[in-house]
């Protein structure tokens, strides 16, 4: 399991926890500019697509997109030049747009996020196929890249279908998570115990995923579920470095990354406006879990190790 990762993406959604209206959207000056830019602009659909650049034709900027992100910014210097402060637009703070991207700097660390996990090219060259959790830790490695892209495309981009992207396959690292945790518990020899626990981790996610996406998009509920299964997998972690730390003491690097993620979700209590208008709480949090997801994978590199001595002495001591 890839705690960083594991807690990262479960709790990734916790800050766009609310994406209804907000100050920033409810005020007049916002409404009124929103409604004049429209009734000026995007009247002429083919006109607006030739002013347009094409990388934010690519990004599916809209015109009345153009016009929220425009408004946005007027509205922010209305609040400012009223000693208002920094005002919030449906549950995020105002980003500046750099080559249509809509959030840089979560953006990039998504990026870094999903970089990290070539930590496996540095797995597989020091572990063999024969150790235990060779193969989950490859699934675990392909879960992450597939959710951390996904969140790389939602602060690229946030639309519906990004949004539930992120959110779905967040879950999903949540979940592999667990399994791997039960994969460590319960050992890899007896496959069928491997099979159950899968066969009700995927039950889980099936429900998940359906009551989201046919039943209520639900924030509340979805917020729940990853917290739930990010504490169980956080606590049977550090319930487990706990037992084995005298004896193996290179456990310390599992530990280090629960911490550190518990130490990192701290930023999402105090959030701010964005430091040049790109770099915010959030932003920082992900900055934070990349270089714990190297330490991961040095952590699990030598735990296969180890595994893979002790069942050699095991059958030493068979023989």
């Amino acid at each position: 399991m890839h705690s960083s990762i594991l807690t990262t993406a479960a709790l990734s959604m916790i800050y766009v926890d609310s994406v209804g209206a907000s100050v920033g959207d409810r005020s007049w000056f916002y409404q009124k500019c929103l409604k004049n830019c429209s009734t000026s602009n995007c009247t002429d659909v083919e006109t607006f697509l030739q002013k347009q650049p094409y990388h934010l034709q690519l990004l599916q900027w809209n015109c009345t997109d153009e016009c929220k992100y425009e408004c946005m910014w007027s509205t922010v210097e209305a609040f400012r030049r009223d000693g208002s402060g920094v005002p919030q637009f449906h549950g995020k703070w105002p980003f500046v747009r750099i080559l249509g991207v809509q959030e840089p700097a979560s953006t990039l660390f998504s990026i870094l996020n999903a970089l990290s996990h070539l930590g496996l090219i540095w797995f597989r060259s020091k572990v063999s196929k024969s150790c235990p959790l060779y193969y989950v830790s490859h699934g675990h490695a392909m879960v992450a890249i597939n959710a951390w892209t996904w969140s790389t495309v939602f602060h690229a981009r946030d639309t519906d279908f990004t949004e539930k992207m992120d959110y779905f396959f967040a879950f999903s690292i949540v979940l592999y998570n667990v399994f791997i945790f039960s994969c460590r518990i319960l050992g890899t020899k007896v496959r069928w115990r491997q099979f159950m626990v899968g066969v009700i981790l995927l039950m889980i996610y099936a429900q998940h995923i359906h009551y989201l996406h046919f039943i209520k998009f639900d924030y509340g509920y979805n917020m729940k579920m990853n917290v739930f299964f990010g504490m169980v997998n956080m606590v049977g972690w550090l319930i487990w470095y706990g037992v084995k730390y005298k004896k193996q003491r290179y456990v310390w690097k599992c530990a280090a990354v629960v911490l550190g993620i518990d130490a990192l979700l701290l930023l999402e209590l105090f959030d701010f406006p964005p430091f040049w208008w790109a770099l915010d709480a959030h932003a920082l949090w992900h900055a934070g879990t990349a270089p714990l997801g190297l330490l991961w994978y040095s952590f699990i590199i030598d735990d296969s190790l180890y595994l893979k001595q002790w069942e050699e002495d095991m059958a030493l001591k068979l023989d």
